[in-house]
């Protein structure tokens, strides 16, 4: 530009005017050099990082499949190729549904139409267990994990799916597992009713040849002990729960059997029950129905002179963690001089330690008859 100044005359520009060009020009390829540079940088750790993604993608044992809103593929990695049996040509910008059952693909489309009319993809974040299809036409169950995305004014949805047939069939076996042990534990206490039942007529045989009407007396409350486990039995072998039993239902029934066995006259005395539906562990279930078996047979024998007229109540309910069982009568009441912790009479022995092996607390009041009231906390035994 200098040297045109000399060869070239007739121009008017001054010579500091094409310096200043120079200057100009210079300024302008430096900071297209620079940025030239930075883009160059910036390109190469954008394909860095796009190679890092699909790295991490395809590493991935999990599917990951990316569709716009009309549900066309655009994006997926090697694990859902071999999920579902496809070639990459087979699979790109093709429809999702092609990987569904038929009786889901047309929810799947209302629910894509209504993602564009709201903005609002009912799925969005939340994982499932579903089914899908596989190139050779067979199902196969999977869970999936669905989230929405959004770049350059496009929304897209991408999920993350794991196929669990092995799991299921790992359920399917342990489910049977399951069922085989449940069948044989009902069997065991269906058995054990049976044999607790049969000691019970053993012992009524028994007492038929007894003449001492005080041994006649202790086979009959052995007997009524081994029908009140039977029971406990013969509930947890007719339910669907086997280490908890409908224990009001199992009161009720023990009450009224109790009531049977001891009153001639129904018409003189009176069983009230007020219980709630609790349910129980087996291993509270047992001693508890034995204390209640004692203490309504010792109301029914001992209560009321004959030929007196009375009441019997039965209470059991539950406050938060805390069990409370009442038996009550309004007879003659129970002796004054004699201690029902230290006495000879095996029912209320039984009673006193039974009540310790469910850690609870008995106390007895003898006024207006005889009332036992047994406070306890159910252990939380291991299984359940």
């Amino acid at each position: 530009m200098i040297s045109s100044d000399f060869l070239a005359p007739k121009i008017s520009y001054p010579l500091y005017e094409d310096l200043i060009r120079v200057l100009v020009f210079m300024t302008v390829g430096i900071v297209v050099a620079i940025l030239s540079e930075e883009i160059q940088q910036k390109d190469i750790k954008l394909l860095e990082s796009e190679e890092k993604f699909r790295s991490v993608a395809d590493s991935a044992v999990d599917g990951i499949i990316t569709t716009d809103t009309d549900g066309k593929i655009v994006l997926f990695n090697s694990s859902l190729k071999k999920i579902f049996g496809y070639e990459i040509d087979e699979i790109k910008d093709k429809n999702v549904t092609m990987l569904m059952p038929d009786r889901y693909k047309q929810n799947f489309l209302d629910k894509m139409e209504r993602f564009k009319l709201t903005g609002n993809y009912e799925l969005d974040g939340k994982t499932f267990e579903t089914f899908g299809l596989k190139k050779d036409g067979t199902e196969f169950p999977f869970e999936i994990s669905i989230s929405t995305w959004g770049s350059k004014g496009n929304i897209y949805i991408t999920s993350i799916i794991r196929d669990v047939t092995e799991r299921k069939k790992i359920e399917t076996q342990l489910e049977n597992s399951l069922n085989e042990k449940e069948t044989l534990l009902k069997e065991i206490h269906h058995r054990v009713k049976n044999n607790l039942m049969i000691i019970s007529s053993l012992l009524g045989l028994q007492s038929d040849y007894i003449k001492d009407e005080e041994s006649k007396t202790i086979f009959k409350e052995s007997q009524s002990r081994a029908r009140s486990m039977a029971l406990i039995h013969e509930r947890l072998y007719q339910s669907t729960d086997l280490k908890r039993i409908d224990f009001g239902d199992y009161i009720r029934t023990l009450a009224n059997d109790l009531y049977h066995t001891y009153v001639i006259d129904a018409s003189l005395i009176k069983l009230n029950v007020d219980i709630d539906d609790i349910k129980l562990d087996i291993n509270t279930s047992i001693p508890l129905g034995l204390i209640i078996n004692e203490l309504v047979t010792n109301s029914l024998k001992h209560a009321f002179p004959p030929g007196e007229s009375g009441e019997i109540t039965i209470k059991f309910h539950t406050q938060e963690d805390t069990y409370h069982l009442q038996v009550k009568d309004n007879g003659i009441g129970f002796p004054k001089d004699i201690d029902y912790k230290n006495t000879d009479s095996l029912g209320l022995r039984l009673v006193t330690i039974l009540t310790e092996q469910i850690d609870g607390k008995m106390e007895l009041k003898n006024t207006s008859g005889t009332t036992f009231n047994i406070i306890f906390t159910e252990e939380k035994f291991e299984g359940n």
